[in-house]
């Protein structure tokens, strides 16, 4: 701290100033924000109080149960959830007219994206004088902005079960549903620190902003059988499920990793804090643009057990089949997307799968029930 002190013990300088001065150095690096309002996220005073303010969901299901065979049953429901009571992430030191500019790009020309490609890419970026400033966020009401986003998921599932005499227990059913999620009443009003679609600081970028699931299909089923007089229980478990988006979620399907030097010709300039013989990687998926990875996964599972049984304790001696058809569908992928000059495919490995499901496998287990 003492730059030369005179050994009185007294710190003679303004402690208050950050820069040298009297016996005190200069203080560097995170230490100059001591006392001073910092970058945290302010929250608005209307998310801390109020009637209706914390984010809720009201849900709805009608169900409707018929026995349509002797110790069969069936069981039909529908459900609707509508959600509310959002909270978005603004940037006070930005304006949503003045501190970005924008430029669009042509997606590649690909069977393997949404639509074969080709769709309009817009992105949104800082001006330098915004992009000096830094950011200072604040947490608000989405209502704060316009009507609050229109957010519902819808969903059907219908089971059957079985209870017979001889001892089959069976159960299978389906569950179909998708989810829609409408952000563009507010979209372009505010600051989007960090867009939900898109996973980047966007600004006021309306791109995906209406997200409508398509409808999508789960099966699954189970069925255990105890063979008299051997008392051996053979059961089995089935899943299939459909395709998923590449990466898991649209915004990593594909990261695209454009050349600055073809950013700045769309633009009309570099972007700040870009280097001429650099990359920016800009997301080629969003919600109206979704990029499927695999067909439907289906899955069994099967058990074989000897029950043996000693006074009141009863043991399952057992071997567990995982996989049984030793299906590999892909659990992860390479998102990066390499640019192409003529904007046209290019060999990167994007797409092919970097883990696969764990290949068949038996496992002996060990059950005891008192």
């Amino acid at each position: 701290m003492a730059a030369g002190g005179n050994g009185d013990l007294v710190v003679n300088c303004n402690l208050l100033n950050p820069d040298a001065n009297g016996e005190c150095a200069a203080v560097t690096g995170n230490s100059r924000n001591f006392g001073t309002s910092g970058s945290a996220t302010q929250v608005d005073p209307a998310v801390l109080s109020g009637w209706g303010v914390r984010p809720g969901d009201t849900q709805t299901t009608i169900t409707l149960q018929q026995q349509l065979l002797p110790r069969v049953s069936g069981d039909v429901s529908y459900t609707h959830r509508s959600f509310h009571g959002f909270f978005v992430t603004d940037d006070l030191n930005r304006n949503v007219s003045t501190s970005y500019e924008s430029y669009t790009l042509t997606a590649p020309t690909d069977p393997r994206l949404a639509d074969g490609g080709g769709y309009p890419v817009l992105v949104y970026v800082p001006t330098a004088a915004a992009n000096s400033l830094g950011t200072q966020t604040i947490l608000r009401r989405e209502s704060f902005f316009g009507d609050e986003r229109d957010s519902t998921w819808d969903g059907f599932e219908l089971t059957v079960n079985a209870r017979m005499r001889t001892g089959l227990l069976a159960s299978f059913g389906t569950s179909t549903g998708r989810g829609k999620v409408n952000t563009c009443a507010t979209a372009t009003k505010y600051n989007q620190v960090t867009n939900a679609t898109l996973g980047t600081a966007d600004g006021p970028n309306p791109r995906g902003c209406n997200n409508v699931e398509p409808w999508q299909m789960a099966l699954g089923g189970s069925a255990s059988y105890t063979l008299p007089k051997i008392d051996v229980l053979i059961s089995a478990v089935v899943r299939s499920r459909p395709p998923t988006l590449l990466g898991g979620t649209p915004n990593t399907a594909a990261t695209w990793q454009v050349p600055n030097s073809v950013i700045a010709a769309a633009l009309g300039h570099l972007p700040p804090g870009a280097t001429a013989t650099g990359t920016t990687n800009i997301p080629l998926g969003d919600n109206e643009h979704r990029i499927y990875a695999d067909n439907r996964r289906t899955q069994l599972d099967m058990r074989f057990a000897k029950i043996v049984r000693f006074g009141r304790t009863r043991t399952d001696i057992g071997v567990d089949l995982n996989n049984v058809t030793n299906t590999n569908f892909a659990l992860g992928y390479n998102n990066t997307y390499i640019y192409a000059t003529d904007n046209t495919p290019r060999p990167s490995g994007w797409g092919t799968p970097t883990s696969i499901t764990n290949p068949r496998f038996v496992r002996l287990n060990f059950t005891v029930n008192f």
